[in-house]
């Protein structure tokens, strides 16, 4: 399982690597390309498009394919597309590639959450979402060096598509595991699996108590997160600081967020999912509210740093207890719902506050997040209304599951003390016996 987990939180960097550059890398890829400068808006949109796509016919490819194969290939999609943008000389050359950029995330996407809510740890979960954060941080980070050495922003995309060649390698030597945890062993598994083999559509998916306010509930948290970052510059540089310190607000946002998906890692260890979202949801209200407070100027930053650190269990707490709330037979179409209706608020909502913004003012920003997260906290109590008795079900066997893993463990430390009392008191009867002997003669 080790090298398994070493995959997939790789496989996550990866899937952060790209999406970032296009922002940081646009000027340069403008002039290049003769494009005008709302041109990235178009490219964003096509990407958006697919992955929404590709979100909602994962599921069944999953089936049908198996999640190792599925990530592996779509990886390969995601190399052949950053490459390809690396060589475009045309601006629709780019939008072409754009298609499977878009495909290719969104079924990475779905496909690695879903298989991590069903075997892996909720701790695991926090801290792969933290490692898509660091595959954020990194590709501008490839983008500076690779202008820097002269190589331009092709560079960048070329070394990116290396790299995430490199990836679709290791996901190749890992499919024997893959299969392992994914072919079940005992009659019952069995049984159980050849029911999820049945390919549920997204009808009725769509009709199972609770569906579409999961739905919601991911809509208003990209809303929320996405708007949060899009804007909070631009927010600080309206309140009078500079476009430096504005620009430094938004890397320590997306820094909030990463250092608190490895916190919340750890807290999940003894807490609930729903006790992860239900605190990170008071720090978003915490910051909301400090941003309208007649505070210092200085503490404005301080406070999109909170909402960062808020926003950071929401997601993986909530993709985690997705089998808990709808069963393993449905995770992975719910997930996929999920998936879209995040990629749904992040394309609609942050547009939309920007077309209030420029009728009204910037400063409405923090009302705008007040409003998304009191529709996130409303979805999320209703959600778990709705989904209650299965999480308390799921809740039960896990307490019971985590009390016979510490009787086990107990256990096997008991017959270890036993062992090594047993070896102490033969080596002291040997000892002796020696010395009897040694007197003797």
């Amino acid at each position: 399982m080790t090298f398994l987990l070493v995959v997939i939180y790789v496989a996550f960097i990866g899937l952060g690597l790209p999406d970032t550059i296009l922002g940081a890398a646009w000027p340069l890829m403008q002039e290049d390309l003769n494009a005008p400068l709302s041109a990235a808006g178009l490219l964003s949109i096509i990407v958006s498009i697919g992955t929404i796509i590709s979100s909602l016919i994962t599921p069944t490819l999953i089936r049908k394919l198996g999640t190792g194969k599925l990530v592996a290939f779509s990886i390969c999609c995601t190399a052949a597309a950053t490459a390809g943008y690396g060589f475009a000389t045309e601006f629709w050359m780019m939008c072409l590639w754009a298609i499977p950029m878009g495909l290719g995330a969104g079924a990475i996407d779905v496909a690695l959450n879903n298989f991590a809510a069903i075997h892996l740890e909720s701790k695991h979960t926090n801290w792969l979402h933290a490692s898509w954060g660091i595959g954020a941080c990194l590709g501008p980070a490839i983008l500076s060096a690779s202008v820097f050495v002269g190589a331009g922003w092709r560079g960048a995309y070329e070394l990116n598509a290396v790299l995430l060649g490199a990836i679709v390698l290791m996901m190749l030597a890992a499919l024997p595991l893959w299969k392992r945890y994914e072919t079940p062993k005992s009659r019952d598994e069995n049984r159980r699996i050849s029911a999820s083999d049945k390919d549920i559509s997204l009808r009725a998916a769509l009709r199972v108590p609770g569906m579409k306010l999961s739905f919601l509930t991911f809509f208003f948290y990209s809303a929320l997160e996405i708007s949060t970052s899009l804007w909070c510059g631009t927010y600080l540089v309206a309140r009078g600081f500079s476009p430096e310190i504005g620009a430094l607000a938004v890397s320590l946002m997306f820094a909030s967020v990463m250092i608190g998906r490895v916190l919340s890692g750890f807290f999940a260890i003894k807490f609930t999912d729903m006790r992860l979202v239900h605190a990170g949801i008071a720090i978003v209200i915490a910051g909301c509210f400090a941003l309208v407070l007649p505070l210092p100027l200085w503490f404005t930053p301080v406070c999109i740093c909170l909402l960062g650190l808020g926003c950071a269990p929401v997601y993986p707490s909530l993709i985690h207890a997705t089998p808990a709330r709808f069963g393993e037979e449905l995770s992975g179409r719910a997930i996929g719902i999920q998936m879209a209706g995040s990629y749904v608020g992040a394309v609609l909502m942050p547009p939309a506050f920007g077309f209030i913004a420029s009728k009204f003012s910037v400063m409405l920003w923090p009302v705008a997040l007040a409003i998304f997260v009191d529709c996130l906290l409303a979805c999320v109590w209703l959600l778990d209304y709705v989904t209650r008795k299965k999480l308390n079900n799921a809740f039960a066997a896990e307490r019971i599951m985590d009390v016979l893993h510490q009787v086990s463990t107990m256990n096997a430390a008991r017959n270890r003390l036993r062992k090594e009392r047993r070896r102490a008191r033969r080596k002291a009867k040997l000892a002796q016996q020696q010395k009897a002997r040694r007197k003797t003669r």
